[in-house]
């Protein structure tokens, strides 16, 4: 084999060797396979309870109600 200087030569060498590495080849398909779907189900993720969000909701809530308790005030008086 001859001498590779280059590390891009090193990288297409590695490329074009069959069975080479999937990492070098670009992932688990071939460059040009097309993408194939995962065939197991998927579970529907569920947020953790974050106490943060809690913590504005909670905030936006209270400001949505004294904004309008401000505007009814506003228009009594």
């Amino acid at each position: 084999m001859a001498e590779l200087t280059d590390l891009t030569d090193r990288i297409s060498h590695l490329r074009d060797r069959e069975g080479g590495s999937p990492v070098v080849q670009g992932g688990v398909r071939g460059p040009n396979q097309p993408f194939k779907p995962s065939r197991r189900k998927l579970k529907e993720r569920h947020f953790a309870n974050d106490y943060f969000m809690i913590f504005v909701y909670a905030l936006l809530g209270v400001a949505i109600v004294t904004q309008f308790a401000l505007l009814l005030w506003l228009d009594i008086v």
